[in-house]
């Protein structure tokens, strides 16, 4: 097969929408976006667009926080739970949402992979994983692979030569990756930041009050609860920091959690001098209001500017989960694939985990 006939597919599963983008050699077969609400409530209409690409040679699927690359086909319930980290309702037989499509996929005959999370990579110094679960999902490192792309691109270098601290501002989620020689070493996940939505780490002694916390806590909290706008988009809701000083407050908030995150990743890069550049991601990241700001704010680090994007539609995160399948199976993007060694992922979320749970309970309720 050359790579001018190779089709590859990636999906994001956003908090706002879900995208999907194809790439038949260099060739851009598909770029679409449906509503997370309408995949949830009808998810075969995400299996009825796959499989409008009459021919795909390989998909990387909707991945959640991700595995040592694994075969859809050979994907357990088990599996399943750790990509999406969410416990069952006594009154669901099963897990529903990206978990329902998983299984949609299992049924098809088509080639799909889930993808590693940032902290099954190698590149990652296992200190750095300690009682960490969420250091960028499986969608956060396929942003990544486009910010490699638009450095190799920009600057006319290798793989190995792409540096720069990612800030990918999400819907719900914000997050911050550090690439250096073109290779994860770093990342603090969505539910450590100040997100749109998410509240960030919780402090402990917060977390010992509220007592019984669940996935819903992690989902609120953030700049549109303190906003007091939870139904605003990302946008209206810098629109109105102008003129009401509660907002101004929420995103004064928001602006210093990403700052504190970008400051401490710059210490996981050997020099700090190797940081060519800050790269914007994320539906947030066309904002002049968040732009400016991160501009001014972050501009000690390194320069700031918005991340290249290669579709019309389709987040980055889907793009780079196409070029991510692209180089799996060796077309044009294999060096950045090769590099980043996603092949050579392995281990657990649940690796490294020092703070006292019942780890075995967990896994045997699982079986």
């Amino acid at each position: 097969m050359t790579q001018q006939e190779l089709s590859a597919l990636g999906v994001d599963p956003g908090s706002k929408s879900w995208d999907f983008y194809a790439l038949k050699g260099n060739e851009i077969i598909l770029d679409t976006s449906i509503p997370s609400k309408e995949i949830i409530q009808e998810p075969q209409k995400a299996i009825d667009l796959i499989k409008s690409i009459k021919k795909i040679d390989i998909m990387v699927a909707p991945s959640g926080f991700g595995l040592p690359l694994k075969d859809v086909n050979e994907l357990t319930e088990k599996d399943i739970f750790f990509t999406l980290l969410k416990f069952k309702r006594e009154d669901q037989k099963k897990l529903l949402g990206l978990g329902e499509i998983l299984r949609l996929i299992k049924a098809e005959p088509i080639k799909a992979v889930i993808v590693p999370g940032v902290k099954h990579l190698p590149t990652v110094p296992d200190y750095r994983k300690i009682n960490k679960v969420d250091m960028g999902t499986a969608d956060k490192l396929c942003t990544a692979v486009v910010g490699i792309r638009d450095q190799t691109e920009k600057y006319q270098i290798s793989p190995e030569e792409s540096n720069f601290i990612l800030v990918e501002i999400g819907y719900g989620f914000t997050a911050v990756l550090a690439i250096e020689n073109g290779q994860v070493v770093d990342g603090i996940g969505g539910s450590n930041i100040m997100g749109f939505r998410a509240c960030g780490s919780l402090d402990g002694e917060l977390a010992y009050l509220i007592k019984d916390i669940h996935k819903e806590n992690i989902y609120k909290g953030g700049v549109a609860s303190i906003a007091g706008f939870s139904d605003l988009s990302l946008k209206e809701i810098t629109l109105l920091a102008e003129n009401d000083a509660q907002v101004k407050t929420a995103l004064k908030a928001y602006i210093s959690s990403v700052k504190k995150a970008v400051f401490g990743i710059s210490s996981s890069f050997s020099k700090k001098e190797k940081i060519r550049e800050i790269l914007l991601a994320g539906r947030g990241a066309d904002l002049r209001y968040l732009e400016d700001r991160m501009d001014r704010g972050l501009r000690d680090v390194a320069p700031v500017r918005i991340m290249n994007t290669y579709s019309q539609i389709a987040k980055r995160a889907a793009q780079g989960a196409t070029f991510i399948a692209n180089g799996l199976l060796g077309g044009r993007f294999k060096p950045i694939i090769d590099n980043l060694k996603i092949k050579e992922a392995s281990g657990s979320i649940l690796d490294n985990i020092f703070i006292p749970f019942d780890k075995n309970k967990l896994l045997s309720d699982l079986d």
